[in-house]
């Protein structure tokens, strides 16, 4: 395609039970075609794969200050540093690139999804932080209603299988309930809040700290107060309404659980293939695909 296209709404909704209210499970497609949600996906990318460097890149003002945006592609020295494309094999969603590609696509899906929701500081740039578990919370964000805050636990998988539910998913399910919001201690998200507090910039910080007096205290009032966002990315063509099953059979437990919460699954099929796709956003960083994906001008 040509020209700078921005889409209404880059992920087009194909499927919804509405079944459990007010727990909420939607499928959606990602439209890569949408320019703004394209740029955002390659720079959550290069964030998390730590090239943000003014070094890497061509046209720097002699400030080396200079807002990096698809104008600005990488140069040589960049592109070394861009990850190597795993095969579509049976392990491709197990890859560090991947993973990475997966959870800033996920939260791109949510900031369209779930207007207003803050990500004060992704869990993709600080999954090795000192002392975070490497198999934390993927992310943490909130919003604000009235006068109250509404805390997002996030956790993205993704999947290959041809099962329907993917093991993935029963997998995080004992993550984000018995291992998190339902733990009889919660360490978990102490540990992932208390990291966050202190990467985030100062107009998180009293949010965050309300939220940790909250964990400790046991003080989540109601379900309302939390949200339990699971995101399962999926090839095309590839979800099926049982994916999101284990999930449905649990949604009392959530409700019910140390730290209540309600449930909004959430599943994007994202393109025919993941390392196609990861090859898509290097191209872009490059541009090496400018007549698929037409640059834009800044993020």
């Amino acid at each position: 395609m040509r020209g700078k296209t921005t889409l209404e709404d880059p992920f087009i909704k194909f499927f919804e039970d509405t079944a459990f209210s007010p727990h909420s499970f939607k499928a959606y497609r990602y439209q890569k075609e949408d320019r703004k949600c394209w740029q955002a996906v390659v720079k959550g990318c290069l964030e998390s794969w730590r090239i943000k460097a003014e070094a890497f890149y061509e046209n720097v003002s002699e400030t080396g200050f200079k807002k990096i945006g698809m104008d600005n592609i990488l140069n040589l020295h960049g592109q070394k540093r861009l990850p190597f494309t795993p095969p579509e094999d049976s392990r491709v969603t197990k890859k560090s690139a991947i993973t990475d590609m997966t959870e800033v696509l996920a939260l791109q899906a949510l900031k369209w999804k779930e207007k207003d929701l803050i990500f004060p500081y992704p869990r993709v740039l600080h999954k090795e932080a000192y002392r975070l578990q490497h198999h934390g919370i993927d992310a943490i964000g909130y919003k604000k209603n009235a006068d109250e805050y509404t805390l997002y636990v996030i956790e993205v998988m993704a999947s290959v299988e041809d099962r329907h539910p993917p093991a993935t998913v029963k997998d995080h399910l004992i993550q984000i309930l018995p291992d998190t919001l339902d733990a009889a201690e919660p360490e978990r998200l102490l540990m992932d809040l208390q990291t966050l507090h202190d990467e985030s910039s100062d107009e998180h910080k009293d949010i965050l700290n309300g939220f940790i007096i909250a964990t400790y205290e046991g003080s989540f009032s109601s379900s309302d107060s939390v949200v339990a966002a699971p995101v399962l990315i999926r090839r095309f063509d590839e979800f099926h309404k049982n994916d999101w099953k284990p999930f449905i059979q649990k949604t009392r437990s959530f409700e019910m659980a140390k730290i209540p919460s309600n449930l909004l699954f959430i599943a994007v099929e994202c393109h025919e293939s993941f390392s196609g796709l990861l090859d898509l956003i290097k191209g872009s960083t490059s541009g090496a695909n400018n007549s698929e994906i037409e640059n834009g001008e800044e993020y």
